[in-house]
């Protein structure tokens, strides 16, 4: 009684009305409210507001002030005057506002090269918030084929328990006639504890590779149960896929674009040694008159506007450093890239092999499911006539529910392998609707 109320339960737990997750729902989900996806937007919106900070190089400057002094003692300058030594007090007017503008109109093309960095820093986000979305949805594809291979073993692992629990009946009651023997009885019960400790083991992968999909959904909780069917693996899906272009890979194309990206912003920092041209101009608002902030008929108004060269000629070391920084920086980039693309190679080769090979394997596993059942037919027939003993027809059916088994696991392998060949050529072989 205790394996059926085991049996019930989690056959409920199978049929109950709990909303079901498609896998388009999945998609759909996750892609918004996926924490790396949104990591990578966020990462894209700050270049494309650096690549508008840049821009503050080529456009001129405004800016406002203003002073009112609390108290001042004036500075006194000594002059002759008809041959009397008289000390003049220098007047500071106590309130003044400022007006200045400046345009830098020569920088050495820094400000051309930060630009230039820039707009490679946005294409090089841009191009990898393209690849997380490309390999979000082929993540949660996998997660959401995980659980549906994780729910179909768990239904046949039930199917086997029950399979067994039947047997352990029949063979109870064939010993009370006198067909079968006490060692047949303990083998059948030994099965079934070997049955019952499978339908728990594929429970808790149920539920294990369910969670892992409900966190590449951003959910703080389950999921739901997951509907639909494993897709079958064809060969003809990799045939014509060849690794001969990488173009494709956008993670390649990002490491491509910041390895240029810190070319320009290595130039930009070279030009610390050039002399630097500027306009300004500078308007001034002040009282001079007495210390009255408001008294605006005492107010008087000056400007000047000139040329400005700004030298850096020693500043500690800080513009070589910057530009040393860039370099290495640029040199750090390029090496990643090499060692991404010869892994991208070796990847190609290893997850197209894996894939043709889940393939045959799931050939060979429909097989040996058609040959089961024919055994499990001929073994119930042999039984009936008496040919056959139960310890047959359970041998039987145990190798059924293996190779049924190994069609799902060939099933999953080759969606995993096919999702990872699809990653290491940036390639879109199928469509996760």
């Amino acid at each position: 009684m205790k394996y059926f109320g085991l049996l019930t339960g989690l056959l409920w737990s199978l049929t109950g009305f709990a909303q079901v997750l498609h896998l388009n729902e999945a998609l759909v989900e996750g892609l918004k409210n996926s924490p790396k996806l949104q990591m990578s937007e966020s990462q894209l919106k700050e270049t494309e507001w650096k690549k508008k900070e840049s821009y503050s190089g080529f456009l001129p400057t405004l800016s406002a002030s203003a002073n009112y002094l609390l108290d001042k003692k004036y500075v006194l300058t000594d002059v002759i005057f008809a041959n009397n030594l008289v000390s003049l007090e220098q007047v500071i007017p106590t309130t003044t506002v400022y007006l200045t503008a400046q345009w830098s109109i020569f920088d050495g093309f820094a400000s051309s090269n930060r630009l230039w960095g820039a707009q490679s820093f946005e294409k090089s986000a841009q191009n990898d918030f393209d690849w997380n979305h490309f390999q979000t949805e082929r993540e949660i594809a996998v997660l959401f084929y995980k659980a549906l291979a994780a729910k179909e073993l768990k239904i046949v692992s039930l199917q086997n328990f029950k399979a067994v629990q039947d047997h352990l009946k029949d063979v109870r009651l064939f010993k009370k006639v006198g067909v079968s023997t006490h060692f047949d009885v303990l083998r059948v019960e030994v099965q079934l504890s070997v049955a019952e400790s499978e339908v728990l083991n594929a429970t808790d992968n149920a539920e294990v590779a369910k969670g892992r999909l409900s966190e590449a959904l951003g959910r703080q909780q389950d999921a739901a149960e997951v509907e639909g069917r494993l897709p079958k693996p064809e060969k003809s899906i990799v045939r014509a896929v060849e690794n001969s272009d990488l173009s494709q890979r956008k993670d390649l194309q990002a490491l491509r674009d910041k390895a240029e990206a810190f070319k320009y912003q290595e130039n930009s920092s070279e030009r610390y040694w050039v002399p630097r041209f500027s306009l300004f101009g500078q308007y001034q608002y002040y009282n001079n008159r007495n210390d009255d902030y408001d008294d605006w008929d005492q107010f008087r108004d000056a400007y000047q506007v000139g040329l400005n060269m700004t030298w850096n000629i020693f500043d500690g070391n800080i513009s070589r450093a910057r530009s040393k920084q860039s370099i290495e920086q640029r040199f750090q980039t390029e090496k990643s890239l090499y060692q991404a693309e010869i892994k991208a190679k070796r990847d190609f080769d290893m997850w197209k092999r894996k894939f043709l090979y889940f393939c045959s394997v799931f050939e060979s596993r429909q097989n040996d499911v058609t040959k089961s059942e024919e055994s499990v037919r001929l073994a119930r027939e042999g039984q009936r006539v008496g040919a056959r003993t139960n310890t047959d027809v359970l041998d039987a059916e145990a190798e059924l529910f293996r190779a049924r088994a190994g069609v799902v696991n060939a099933q999953i392998g080759a969606i995993e392998a096919l999702a990872n060949l699809e990653l290491s050529t940036g390639q879109k072989l199928v469509e996760y609707r």
